[in-house]
């Protein structure tokens, strides 16, 4: 019994960690320490191509492997922050740093004279933080994140569920309808940083999985899972529909109204048992 016990209590703990709310805004965090976002590298092999290959045009491909892990927090520029490893062979490089703080993700990009093996991640401004992501961010408002330009707004939010665990996701609009999921835990479409291409061999880099101290939790895939039936979504066309849902701090949705005291999630703020909202 204490065996069980003791593997339920595990259990248990784990899954607070994999699924964590931060209390602070009521989002579920992003940079929790093991959070790793894996890639597929793809890279053309043209020295074993055959000849029937060449006349077809028909390029054969070598798959790899690589990742950025979300490691220890530390003191940088005089904010506490992760570090950013990237992870490849066994090995793991310095990539950057990122902070979270409001709902928002700020992150400090290492550029190629710093990171062997990498081209510029992006056109970030050097030396500088950039506002990643925005998971407070409100309906209608423009992009301040620098991988998304100015033209795209936030157009719709909803609630996806993932094995079980349920995710907001935020559905950004362009001027000529182009559209960027992003989904708050995990990130964009292509992993943590919005890039098709991080390497300077000319391989093409995809992200495949979400995994959280080893444990998949979120595929490329989900971006583009069904709406949960009955909680919120929002957007700019229509009224706002706010949910009736309960959730507690590990973003586990009860089956009615709270009956006990405590702090609970309610479209995406916090709440006493007496439905006051925490400040």
């Amino acid at each position: 019994m204490k065996k069980i016990l003791s593997i339920a209590l595990l259990c248990s703990s784990l899954t607070a960690q994999l699924y964590a709310v931060d209390v602070e805004n009521g989002y579920r965090a992003t940079l929790t320490e093991g959070r790793e976002w894996i890639y597929k590298e793809l890279l053309p092999d043209y020295e074993s191509m055959t000849e029937e290959q060449i006349n077809n045009g028909e390029v054969p491909y070598t798959t790899s492997f690589h990742s950025l892990l979300v490691g220890k927090t530390v003191l940088f520029e005089g904010k506490e922050c992760h570090e950013i490893l990237h992870r490849k062979d066994d090995a793991e490089q310095l990539f950057g740093y990122a902070y979270e703080e409001g709902g928002k993700i700020f992150f400090y990009p290492l550029y190629a004279d710093d990171v062997e093996g990498f081209s510029q991640p992006i056109s970030y401004k050097k030396n500088e933080w950039q506002l990643l992501y925005d998971f407070s961010a409100t309906l209608g408002v423009s992009s301040e994140m620098v991988w998304l330009w100015s033209s795209f707004c936030l157009a719709e939010k909803d609630i996806i569920s993932v094995d079980g665990y349920q995710y907001t996701r935020q559905i950004w609009k362009s001027e000529d309808n182009s559209i960027n999921l992003i989904v708050e835990g995990i990130g964009c479409e292509t992993g943590f940083l919005y890039i098709e291409n991080i390497t300077d061999n000319g391989a093409s880099t995809q992200f495949v999985e979400c995994r959280d101290k080893g444990q998949c939790i979120f595929t490329k895939e989900n971006f583009n899972a069904t709406s949960s039936i009955n909680d919120f979504s929002e957007t700019l066309n229509q009224p706002n529909t706010m949910s009736s849902e309960y959730y507690d701090l590990q973003g586990r949705r009860l089956s009615s109204q709270p009956q006990h005291g405590g702090v609970y999630i309610q479209n995406g703020k916090k709440i006493l048992n007496d439905h006051r909202t925490v400040p």
